[in-house]
């Protein structure tokens, strides 16, 4: 009897050692994307245009989208939320939908929510890809 009760402790043991491992890994890409990243290009159709003034934040779900002005030494900034969905799809969309062009006329973007693919992601380097564009980002 006490050799059952050991097997059936063990067999739970491992099931939800298995159930932490996956929740865990299923976060990776989310706590990866946590912090401050700063477009360094954007490519599209062959072009790459160098950029330094515009940010993503990440924290935990909420998201920033940040554009800084050199010539005011300001930042015009929008708030939102964002998700990561089957392992590589990065959802972002922006709050207040209503006065949401007063900012959209600044970015590439043509509504207040975009998603991405995410090609990379490490500690230090964020490729994403959208509407035919690539966008380099580095870790702020």
């Amino acid at each position: 009897m006490n050799v059952f009760k050991s097997e059936c402790m063990t067999k739970n043991i491992l099931i939800v050692i298995s159930i932490l491992l996956f929740f865990a890994c299923s976060k990776d890409e989310q706590s990866k994307l946590s912090g401050k990243w700063q477009i360094q290009q954007i490519e599209m159709n062959g072009n790459v245009v160098p950029v330094d003034t515009i940010y993503f934040n990440f924290e935990s779900s909420l998201f920033q989208y940040q554009i800084y002005s050199p010539s005011s030494n300001s930042y015009k900034s929008w708030v939102g939320y964002n998700s990561v969905n089957d392992g590589n799809q990065l959802l972002l969309e922006l709050n207040d939908q209503n006065n949401i062009k007063q900012f959209l006329h600044l970015t590439d973007w043509s509504e207040g929510k975009r998603l991405y693919t995410i090609e990379k992601l490490t500690n230090n380097r964020l490729i994403l890809s959208s509407e035919n564009r690539t966008y380099t980002f580095r870790k702020f």
